[in-house]
């Protein structure tokens, strides 16, 4: 399930910053604040404080930032307060203390902030040092700003439902909240309805939507999306099969760094579907995915090591993928692990141990382990 939609320090610059327009600080400009925020001008302790928290016009200085917020917060002022809180929750220019910025928080909520309430929430859900989990109260308040139009609300509410936390599981509800969020451009939602939608969870199962929705943020170049994508394509499922489209997304996703479309490209080269079969291009594309931890990689590297495909052979490293692969269940790798162990390929030679690690694939099912298994009796 997609991680909840939480407020990051960039997200905070600019929100700060929104005040500002972006506009560049000259040092006249700085100092005119500087003036009239020590006169008590509430909007001007702001303002010269999100020039300090951004690095905008003066050297950033998060604690004399959070000293200004400090300053206009207590005089009431809702920016102020929203962001010394964050301050709080963060750590910046202060210590970090989750019950002071749920206090801030809490005071720019309490005057109809719907980001305020939405952090809120985040506090709540995520916990901290001294300050412990409330997920009736997290759901209470992602509704809260979700009920005034927070997207990311509105996504974190629906997360709430799906996964039971301070509400009842209540899957159909979770989809309502993302759909909201997601006609706003929440990607996050627009993310769980795609899945909801290919998996037929709190929603009929519609592949054609769930191409949809995953096409949307693939368009923007989100890398697990059109690993997703690709998968639809290569199985004809919500849109019209074609190969060579898979191919051509899953390779984009690769380039971005995706593990699983790093594996399934290096397949495509491995057993030539669509492409000239080239292990060495292969062996590179299963090595990016295996360096990632990706298990299935990390035994198809190890195998062509062992054989010696498109890349050099060594018996050393094909044993050692395939131990990282087999400690994270992959059967095939314990299969591979065994044989190396009782053969002595790359390891010191213990048959009592490979004949363990093929017996451990044999009761996962592995048909290859089974037989392999009669042979080393």
């Amino acid at each position: 399930m997609t991680k909840r939609n939480i407020l990051t320090p960039l997200m905070a610059l600019v929100f700060v910053m929104t005040a500002m327009n972006m506009a560049a600080q000259t040092a006249a400009d700085i100092a005119k604040m500087r003036k009239d925020a020590s006169a008590g001008n509430v909007k001007a302790q702001v303002a010269l404080a999100n020039c300090l928290l951004a690095g905008k016009g003066v050297k950033t200085d998060f604690a004399e930032a959070a000293q200004w917020y400090a300053k206009a917060a207590a005089k009431g002022n809702i920016e102020a307060q929203f962001n010394l809180a964050f301050c709080y929750e963060k750590g910046y220019g202060v210590p970090k203390n989750m019950n002071e910025a749920v206090k801030w928080y809490g005071k720019a909520a309490e005057k109809g902030n719907a980001q305020a309430m939405n952090s809120l929430g985040h506090c709540y859900d995520e916990g901290g040092d001294n300050f412990d989990k409330n997920y009736a109260k997290a759901a209470e308040w992602y509704r809260k700003a979700a009920d005034k139009g927070h997207a990311g609300a509105q996504f974190n509410l629906g997360l709430c439902y799906a996964q039971m936390k301070g509400v009842d599981l209540d899957e159909k509800e979770a989809v309502k909240w993302w759909e909201k969020a997601a006609a706003q451009g929440n990607p996050n939602a627009i993310n769980s309805l795609a899945y909801a939608y290919l998996r037929g969870e709190g929603a009929d199962k519609n592949p054609e939507k769930a191409y949809a929705y995953f096409s949307q943020l693939a368009t923007k170049g989100d890398p697990r999306s059109l690993y997703e994508v690709g998968k639809l394509y290569a199985s004809g499922e919500g849109v019209d099969q074609d190969s060579q489209r898979a191919l051509s997304v899953f390779t984009q996703s690769a380039e971005k760094g995706f593990a699983p479309a790093q594996l399934a490209l290096g397949r495509y080269y491995d057993k030539g579907i669509m492409v000239d079969q080239d292990y060495e291009i292969a062996a590179k594309w299963y090595l990016k995915a295996a360096e990632q931890g990706n298990a299935d990689a990390q035994y198809n590297i190890g195998n062509l090591y062992f054989n010696g495909m498109g890349i050099e052979k060594d018996y050393e490293k094909a044993a050692a993928w395939m131990e990282k692969a087999a400690l994270a269940g992959n059967a095939a790798a314990m299969t591979g692990l065994g044989i190396c162990y009782y053969y002595g390929y790359g390891v010191k030679r213990n048959k009592d141990t490979g004949r363990e690690w093929v017996n451990k694939a044999a009761i996962m099912g592995d048909d290859y382990a089974k037989e392999t298994l009669k042979k080393m009796k």
